[in-house]
This record gives C-alpha cells, structure tokens and sequence, in this order.
C-alpha cells in the first residue's frame, strides 16, 4: 500500500465516532425496551467479596480451552475487571505492571516503555486481543509502544498475562509469554457502564491534568442476535524535562478508539461473530536537533482490526475458527524544518482455526494459522515487501492418574522467507493435595524476524544512520524449563514460587559495517546469546474478610554469553505489594508500593533502585434497583521520585505525584 492510498481517518471522524458509539449504546440500552435489565451488584457485604474472591481465577490462554488458572499448565496471572478499576488503568501498561515476572523496559523517547516477560524485550511478547494477534510494533518502528493501545479499558473484562515460552500454541514472538485481553462478552440482559476518570500533579511544573471518557454496552437485540459497543476519548499532555524544558520528560497524547461487535446464536450450539475495533492517536513531544536547535515531532498512528468468526459446541467436541485483518498505521512529522522519519504502514491478514476433541483419556486440540503480512515503507526498494506465514499444531492433554496431568504440545511454522521452526513443548501439573500443586516443564519458542530485518532490498537511511537488511538472517529462539508450587499454607494464606531458567540464542541486532564521516552503517544480523534466570515468589494473606495483603517478588540473573556481562535494562529484582480494605457498607482502601531494583542501562551506567507508593479510597453507591455509582481518588508517585534526578541514564520516565478521581456508573 503506498503513502498516497493508505487509510485516512481524520482525528474529527475519529471522535465523533466515538460519541457516535457512546450515544448507541445509550440508545441500545433504552430501546431493548422499558424492560432494559442491567448488571448491577449492589451493595456486596465484605465476606460476599471475600468469597467472590476466593472463587478460582479462569483462563481460556494457556490451552485454548477454559480451565482454573490455579491448575492451568502455565504460570499464569489473570487481572479482573474490577482490579482493572482499583488501578485507575488507562492503558495496558499501567494494567499489568507490578504482575509477577513482568518489568518495564525503555523505548528512550518521551518516556516510552514496553512490558518484559521474564527478563526478555517488549518484542519477545505477544499481545492477544480474544486470542486475535497484534505485531509487537516496537520491532518494526524504533522506540515504540504502539501496540499497547489498541482496546479502551472498559472493553476488557479480564486480562490473561502467561509467562513463558508459548510458541507451541502461538508461533512468533511469545518466547518470554502472552498477553492476552479479554473483551466484555454480552449477557441475556442490557448492561453496559459509563465512566470518566482525570488526574493532575500536585505541583504545576509537573505538567497538566490528563483526562478519560469511556461508554461500554451489551445487550441482546431480538431473540438471536446480541451487540456490545464501546468508545472512549482520552487526553494528557506532555511533561516538560525539569533539566532542559526545550525537551518533553513524558510525551502528550491526544486518543479515540471505539469498537462494536455483533454475535448471532445459529443455534444452541453454534454462533458467529464480527466486529471491528480500531482508533486514532496523536503522540508529540519537544526535542532538540544539533542542526535545528528545538521542534516538535508529532506521530499519527491509526490503528483497526476487523474481525469474523464462527464457533460451536457439540457432544465429544468443540471448535472455532476466524478470520482477522488488522492494520497500524504511523506517519511523522516535525516542525522548525527538521525532516520527518518515512510513514509506515504494518498490515496482517489472518486466518486460523482449532477444534478440541476428547479421545478416551485424552483431550487434543489441533489447528492451524495462515498469516499475510505485509510492511510499506520507503526503505524497501519496491516500497513494499511481504511474507506468508504457514503452521499446523497439536495439543493433547491426558491424565496419567487421578492427580497428575500432562500436556504436549508441537507447533509447526513455515515462513516464506527464513523458512521453518518447530516448536515443542511439555508440561506437567501434580495436584499433591486440594491445598497444593506441583507444575513445571519445558517450551521451545522463537520470534521470526520483521520484513526490514530480513528483506535484502530495505535500506533505512534517517538520521545519522544507514540499516540495511540481511535475507541470512535467523530467527530467534530460546529453551526455557521451569518448576513451581502453589500452596494453600492455611485458610487465609496462599504461597507460591516458580523457577526458571532460559537460553536464548540468535538474538536479532546490529552490526557496524562503516563508519563515513558522522554517517554509520549497519547490518542485521544474529549476534546475540544470553542466559536468564529468576525466581518468581508470591504470598497473599487474606488477614480477615475486610483486609487482605498480597506481595509478589521477582528476582533477575541474566548474562550476555558473547560479553559475560548482564544484559541492559532488567532489574535484578522487583517487588509489589498492595494492602487493601473493604467493609459492607461499600467502601473501600488500597495502599501500594512498586519497588524496582538495580539494572545496568544501554550505556553500561549502573541505575539506581527506586520505589513507588501510592494509595486510594473508594466506594459503591447503589443508585435503585438496577443501577450502581463507583467513585475512586487517590494519590499516584507519593514519595514525586523522579528518575532522571536519580540518572541520566534511565531510557524512560514516570509520572510526578497526581492526584486522581474517577467515577463509572454501572447501569
């Protein structure tokens, strides 16, 4: 697709989308009828809310079938709506940060961040939308996060966050885990909630308020047929650097984003869904060029995804298979005359599908994807370049006798242009007692390299720097065993502890061909071996049933086995722990505290620890029968700790101390 027929989606169309999508799930709601039945939950008595959390946490990612987290053949954690809410969560980072074996590494631009799964890159991640896949676009655009902002937060009802090598289920890029948001499904009844939430600094030279409206709705329409709408309008400034205010310490955004979906049941058994989910973003901040002097660089991204899918029950067996095209978009510009970086565009096209079957004492699940990606960018010689994904799997799951169970799982992948991997993987999950189970096992995963890594025709001349492609490159890919408990100690406390250790091999950077005047020129290619291993502890006492504490450790040993020494940007260690408090009237406290370790920085600086603390208040109003107010405020970065005040070397930033409020009506 060339720059000049690439989708446009004006911010405008793009907000007054999203109003469009709030005031149709408004009327949705209405003309379902006076008989509209909403969600509510009234006011819950503490041991209610204690016994709801004592219910076990479910997850569909870890096998592609439903089954208890506790007992899933995976580490898993799963974050709920509700835990979503008591984050004040406005992306995907802030929803997931402080879960065991998760850091946050740097993207060195506007205080950019992406989520690392035991101690691998952002990229080695794979982000799931309902099991749809989203490219990591931090390996194919330089120092960014795109990927983290395709789903509003009202549309999730959980996310499913599994650590490890997943590339037996999911092909390229789950070497260090799976992210995987799962969206609000539609109920035999009208529910849907509206909800704004907005933040300032205590100080007015930490920049200014940010602010968040979102609308969801689900509900049936007819007797077969079901809808659920969503939109959301966001916005936050940029923060000046306290040290050179010509530069922005934490980039603006200005985002809206909706989506709508429609499920026909065809029968008891079968239904099909489509839907589409996309939005814009603007993305600016102030820097300095050594030619200029000081300009503003502004990033437009648009992103969509459109989706259709069929799936069934039936007696011995269940199946489901889709079809997915998802699409980013990214053009630059600059002010003061400074040339933009080249517009790109990213395109997957996917088709893939699974079906499970029990055969005697064994559950199999088996499938195959067929993926078209196709990258536009001026770099390439043609403009643009392509390549097809091709792969096969099988699972079984058998019981080896009333306590233990084993799962295997073998994925086959070819890719057009490197050729094939095969991805093995084994587990085993002992459940010595109702009080405590014994899993672990090995995974084989790797990541495929991008098209401007591979292609021999991309030439990326920007800046002070030539990259150039290499059709020998390798895919990376790492061997990771692991073993772990989870422990019932008493009635009020849970123990865990997962050990790990990783190999990883062909790691894709680099390398300096030339060097002419101030112009340097690099090739990519495989370079890189490292060695990571941690220990994961966790512990969770639910004290009584007003008050609970729950903490959960991360310990990082990681080598670079070219060099000897550690590898950049991984904390050796990194520990959260929350205390929070409700009672039977509907209110509620939480107080938290985020602690990241010492890490060694691209430039071999060694950084400094920091800790994080903050706390909040809430509390449910019952509005009648059918309706419910949910107020929050609280106070985020208490302790106003400032990383570039510790170093000049930390390659991201955090937010000065704010103060938040947000209220949602559930309805």
């Amino acid at each position: 697709m060339t720059q000049a027929h690439r989708p446009q989606v004006s911010r405008r169309t793009l907000q007054h989308t999203a109003l469009a999508l709030a005031a149709a799930a408004l009327c949705a709601a209405v003309q379902a009828q006076g008989q509209v039945q909403v969600q509510v939950q009234g006011q819950e008595s503490a041991a209610a809310t204690a016994a709801a959390k004592a219910l076990p946490s479910v997850t569909v990612t870890a096998t592609l079938n439903e089954q208890d987290a506790r007992t899933a053949p995976a580490s898993v954690t799963v974050i709920d709506r509700e835990e979503l809410a008591n984050r004040n969560a406005t992306d995907l980072l802030d929803a997931v940060r402080g879960a065991p074996g998760l850091t946050l590494s740097p993207r060195q631009v506007g205080g950019r961040k992406t989520l690392a799964l035991r101690g691998l890159e952002g990229k080695h991640t794979l982000t799931l939308i309902d099991g749809r896949r989203i490219s990591a676009s931090d390996d194919v655009v330089g120092h960014s996060d795109y990927q983290y902002g395709w789903l509003p937060m009202s549309a999730i009802e959980r996310i499913e966050v599994i650590r490890g090598p997943m590339s037996a289920l999911y092909g390229s890029e789950a070497l260090g885990g799976v992210v995987n948001l799962i969206t609000r499904q539609p109920k035999d009844r009208w529910m849907g909630s509206v909800s704004l939430s907005g933040s300032n600094p205590t100080s007015s030279s930490e920049g200014e308020s940010t602010g968040t409206a979102s609308v969801f709705a689900t509900g049936p329409v007819g007797e077969r047929l079901t809808l659920r709408v969503n939109g959301e309008v966001a916005h936050s400034a940029p923060v000046a650097d306290r040290k050179d205010a010509r530069n922005s310490e934490i980039e603006g955004r200005h985002s809206q984003a909706g989506g709508v979906a429609a499920t026909f049941a065809i029968d008891a058994q079968q239904s099909i869904e489509a839907g589409w989910t996309g939005g814009t973003e603007r993305r600016f901040y102030d820097t300095v060029s050594s030619t200029k002097g000081g300009y503003r660089s502004t990033y437009d991204i648009d992103r969509s995804q459109a989706h259709v899918g069929w799936q069934g029950r039936f007696e011995g067996w269940r199946g489901r298979v889709q079809a997915y095209r998802s699409e980013i978009d990214i053009v630059n510009s600059a002010s003061n005359g400074v040339t933009a970086t080249r517009p790109q565009n990213l395109l997957d096209e996917v088709i893939d599908g699974h079906a499970t079957v029990k055969l005697g004492g064994h559950q199999v699940t088996f499938g195959g994807e067929w993926r078209d990606e196709t990258l536009t960018n001026a770099g390439l010689t043609t403009g643009r370049d392509s390549a097809t994904h091709k792969a096969l799997f099988v699972q079984d799951e058998v019981a080896l006798g009333s306590s233990l169970m084993l799962t295997g799982g073998l994925r086959a992948d070819n890719h057009e242009l490197f050729g094939s991997e095969v991805s093995p993987r084994a587990y085993l999950v002992w459940e010595a007692s109702p009080a405590l189970v014994v899993k672990g096992g090995f995974g084989h995963a790797f990541k495929a390299p991008t098209l401007k890594q591979i292609s021999p025709n991309y030439v990326g001349a920007e800046g002070p720097h030539t990259f150039k492609g290499n059709a020998n490159v390798k895919p990376e890919s790492s061997n990771s065993f692991e073993i772990g408990a989870d422990w019932q100690a008493a009635p009020n406390w849970t123990l865990r502890a997962t050990a790990f250790n990783t190999e990883v091999k062909d790691l894709i950077t680099y390398r300096l061909l030339s060097t002419v005047g101030t112009r340097r020129t690099y090739l990519y290619d495989n370079v890189d071996a490292a060695r990571i291993r941690g220990l994961e502890l966790g512990a969770v006492w639910q004290a009584t049933p007003q008050w609970a504490w729950s903490n959960d450790l991360t310990l990082l040993n990681t080598r670079d086995k070219t060099t000897g020494k550690k590898l950049a940007d991984r904390p050796s260690s990194s520990l959260t722990s929350r205390l929070e408090w409700k009672d039977a009237s509907g209110w509620s406290a939480r107080v938290g505290g985020e602690f990241i370790g010492s890490q060694t920085a691209t430039d071999g600086v060694k950084l400094p620890s920091y800790a994080l603390w903050s706390a909040s208040v809430g509390k449910h109003i019952a509005l009648g029968d059918q309706r419910k107010l949910v107020l929050r405020a609280g106070l985020e970065n208490i302790g106003n700790v400032n990383l570039a005040e510790k170093s000049d070397s930390f390659g991201y930033a955090e937010r000065a101390r704010r103060l938040f409020v947000s209220a949602r009506v559930d309805f």
